[in-house]
């Protein structure tokens, strides 16, 4: 709906500019404020897009969680400013469909509350593959983003999402200050990549 509703507007939006544009006599206040609104809806169209694909990965379909995660994690340091060191252990499990959207979901909500809510710039991220299943862990080590005591809807969210697939989550504190989320997840019967 993002991508076709707002995409397509937003586009319509740019094109309409674009002529009204050319209409304006070119060293003309209006014609600077033309492309002003137009590089405007340009960003927005650019971060619809993008929201898009953050919220449907194709990725995940094409080319699995581990490098749906580490393209996910490039956007992050772009997009907030963050930097994230990733490190990735074991051989990757093969995950079902449903597992993979919600490691993944959960990945995204954990990133999120560090840029919002743990005043730090910096995350370390750990997926860990095992005989014991899949580890994701997310730790910042700023003020904590109060993981542990919040009933949030994104944690709430996150808890339903460690139940659905079998598996738990935990909030912890880790020694260097902030908040650590652990979210395991079994191995799975019948798993495809």
């Amino acid at each position: 709906e993002l991508h076709d509703e707002f995409g397509q507007l937003l586009t319509a939006i740019g094109t309409m500019l674009g002529r009204a544009g050319k209409k304006a006599p070119p060293d003309s206040p209006m014609a600077a404020e033309l492309r002003e609104i137009n590089g405007i809806a340009q960003t927005a169209l650019e971060r619809v897009r993008g929201l898009s694909q953050t919220l449907h990965p194709s990725l995940l379909d094409d080319l699995g969680l581990d490098s749906t995660v580490e393209w996910y994690l490039s956007t992050v340091e772009r997009q907030l400013g963050m930097d994230v060191t990733y490190e990735r252990t074991g051989t990757p499990a093969r995950l079902d469909q449903m597992t993979a959207v919600h490691v993944y979901r959960v990945l995204q909500e954990a990133i999120n509350n560090v840029a919002r809510h743990a005043g730090t710039k910096q995350a370390w991220v750990r997926l860990h593959h095992d005989q014991a299943g899949l580890r994701l862990e997310v730790e910042d080590h700023g003020r904590g983003t109060g993981a542990g005591t919040r009933r949030g809807l994104g944690l709430i969210t996150m808890r339903e999402r460690a139940d659905l697939v079998g598996g738990s989550i935990e909030f912890a504190a880790p020694a260097g200050g902030g908040t650590l989320v652990r979210f395991t997840v079994p191995p799975r019967q019948g798993a495809t990549a």
